[in-house]
């Protein structure tokens, strides 16, 4: 009680970033319904497959933020936060809370505008940030064509505020899609006027303030291609900070466009769905994901700003296809060492394997929260690399990087200083040695290398050229050993591919990279109050 009282004293500072400053987070998804409670033991209940509200809260998550931090990410994306509507429906409880009633008021089943300052106050207390998910797009409610507004949903209490009823039966209409209506008749999602002067000043104020209130720092928008893009820049500029959004789509030049025309940097949808299928078997090819990510280049401004996932609450998780563990942490290592702000969801360090929604939003509190997992482990490994490269180049993040085939099943990601090996040979398949020339790395003769996810000590030849064992079908993550800084500091390992004491080491590293930025944090918070 006397720690949520000290901060709750202390002043609530919103950093603000931009999207600039965005490129070097590494983000946690939650859904903070299912993530932690103060309450809740390993044996709790919950039965996802009937969609109720389980007991997870704000306060829950303040209590785990040192679980998440010890994987090296600085940055916590939760739920939407405003209140739902209630009941069960045919779709189960709005525990998720894109059901929304009133956008005023919060949802109370999370906890307090008190508890949700406290965790925004905690968060940057470790030098960590909050992205807040917010909807804008629809309210909800248990009717569809008979759905009439009342004083429950606020500002959006009579009729004006809708677009007329429809729902979307043509996804290659766009007037459908930003004008009709989502769900069905158990949870329709009647379309709000955003075209409307009047509602779009509202939601203009309304982000301007929540940002304010709760010092919130980034945000994930959903549903962004169900509203026209002129609506965007305004709004984005009302919210002041950086932001990721949801245009749920596989084509480059579709999405492409809503950061060019919308100013919203969306998930890379398009290199999703190549990515699943490059790593769901050991017939996996590489060959579309290579030419996906050049049509990415070619129809986004900057596709280092966008959100790269494997997982997320809205698709099955990727461990529900596919058990292969070297298929796995390869599929999942892409978007941390690609042209991407890499997003994980909770419960991908577990292991979890749900399925489709509403299967694939697990209670975390079943895995006891365990850091000594392998995937645990390997995740820390991944932003651990990720940091050094950015420490030991102010360019990583913003360079694109160069994918190249070494084989059918083999694909090279030069992201300087950081070149990686991803397979889909799988944990069977059979372990070579890699031949990576220097055109392709630029290191130089004799230069020692690093791997970041064994500690393993490589050495170039007299040419430049790097020969790197595959074995079990896991990936490799390089980086010259002169610039890793201290990550594998603690290693042990030598010129093997496996390395004992690297786990402490990581986590080591990364734990002491978050405290230096906490401090860096701080400073720039009190000059901010100015």
């Amino acid at each position: 009680m006397l720690a949520l009282l000290h901060l709750l004293c202390l002043p609530l500072l919103s950093y603000a970033l931009s999207n600039d400053a965005m490129r070097q987070r590494r983000v946690y998804q939650l859904v903070t319904d299912r993530f932690a409670s103060p309450s809740n033991s390993s044996s709790a209940p919950c039965n996802v497959a009937s969609a109720p509200y389980c007991g997870g809260t704000y306060k829950g998550i303040v209590g785990k933020l040192d679980y998440i931090k010890g994987m090296g990410f600085d940055t916590v994306w939760i739920s939407p936060v405003v209140s739902n509507i209630g009941g069960t429906t045919g779709h189960g409880q709005a525990y998720h809370g894109y059901w929304t009633l009133d956008p005023a008021k919060l949802n109370d089943n999370f906890g307090t505008a008190d508890d949700l300052k406290a965790l925004s106050a905690a968060l940057h207390a470790k030098g960590m940030y909050l992205m807040v998910d917010i909807v804008v797009n629809h309210v909800a409610a248990t009717s569809g064509s008979s759905f009439s507004p009342s004083s429950s949903y606020g500002q959006f209490s009579t009729a004006a505020s809708y677009h007329p009823f429809c729902w979307i039966t043509d996804y290659t209409n766009q007037t459908q899609v930003e004008q009709c209506w989502l769900g069905d008749d158990q949870v329709a999602l009647p379309d709000l006027n955003t075209d409307s002067s009047t509602v779009s000043a509202y939601w203009n104020a309304w982000i301007k303030k929540l940002v304010s209130d709760y010092s919130i720092d980034l945000i994930r928008i959903d549903t962004v291609k169900h509203v026209a893009q002129s609506f965007w820049p305004s709004f984005l500029a009302s919210a002041g900070v950086g932001n990721v959004g949801e245009v749920l789509d596989g084509s480059p030049s579709y999405v492409g466009a809503y950061q060019k025309s919308a100013q919203i940097n969306p998930f890379n949808y398009p290199i999703y769905y190549p990515l699943v299928r490059a790593f769901n078997g050991t017939g996996g090819n590489m060959t579309e994901l290579i030419n996906m990510s050049g049509s990415v280049k070619s129809s986004f401004s900057d596709p280092t700003l966008l959100g790269g996932f494997l997982n997320n609450h809205d698709n099955p998780r990727f461990e529900s296809w596919v058990s292969d563990a070297a298929l796995i942490k390869n599929a999942h290592a892409y978007s941390f060492v690609s042209d991407s702000v890499p997003y994980l969801y909770y419960g991908s360090e577990a292991g979890f394997k749900g399925g489709a929604d509403p299967l694939n939003r697990e209670p975390l509190w079943t895995s006891n929260f365990n850091t000594g997992s392998d995937l645990y482990k390997f995740f820390a490994s991944l932003n651990a690399a990720r940091a050094a490269a950015g420490n030991a180049s102010t360019s990583f993040y913003t360079t694109q990087m160069t994918l190249t085939s070494l084989s059918a099943k083999d694909l090279l990601i030069a992201k300087g200083p950081l070149l990686s090996v991803l397979t889909s040979r799988g944990a069977s398949g059979a372990s070579n040695s890699i031949n990576i020339p220097q055109t392709s790395s630029g290191w130089g003769n004799n230069v020692a290398i690093t791997d970041a996810l064994t500690c393993a000590q490589f050495n170039t030849a007299s040419n430049g050229a790097l020969s790197v064992p595959i074995e079990g079908g896991m990936p490799r993550v390089l980086i010259e050993t002169s610039k890793r800084g201290s990550l594998c500091s603690n290693s042990t390992s030598t010129n093997t591919s496996t390395g004992g004491k690297s786990a402490a080491g990581r986590r080591g590293v990364v734990d002491g990279m978050l405290a230096l930025s906490a401090g860096a944090v701080a400073l720039l918070g009190g000059a901010m109050m100015l």
